[in-house]
């Protein structure tokens, strides 16, 4: 069994913001399961424009990238950028499976009836 030690966002709110200056932009709040440890701050602050607290997170961004900002806010959190880029960097993906040796076998056809 697999327990995940990660801290997971738990919660997550979108304000407009009404501010002079703020022209299309919202704030992203992301409640967070559990308190940061030291490192798991540090990494979030590598986001740009993250305010990080010990349980939330808190950035501005355009509407258009709310998805995609919490995709890679959920992706720090859980420490798989850094397994996604080494794994690009070795080669792509890897496949449990033997790799396929000579030629394909074709399809069986059925035995006619009797």
């Amino acid at each position: 069994m697999v327990i995940p030690l990660f801290a997971r966002v738990t919660g997550f709110k979108v304000e407009s913001l009404w501010r002079p200056g703020t022209r299309g932009s919202v704030r992203c709040t992301a409640r967070l399961s559990r308190p940061l440890l030291t490192e798991e701050m540090e990494r979030l602050e590598r986001l740009a424009d993250a305010d990080v607290e010990r349980t939330e997170v808190v950035y501005e961004c355009c509407p258009d990238e709310v998805e995609e900002r919490h995709l890679k806010l959920v992706e720090t959190l859980a420490g798989a950028s850094a397994v996604t880029a080494r794994r690009a960097a070795v080669g792509g993906k890897r496949s449990r499976r033997a790799p396929r040796t000579g030629e394909p076998v074709p399809p069986r056809s059925p035995k006619p009836a009797a």
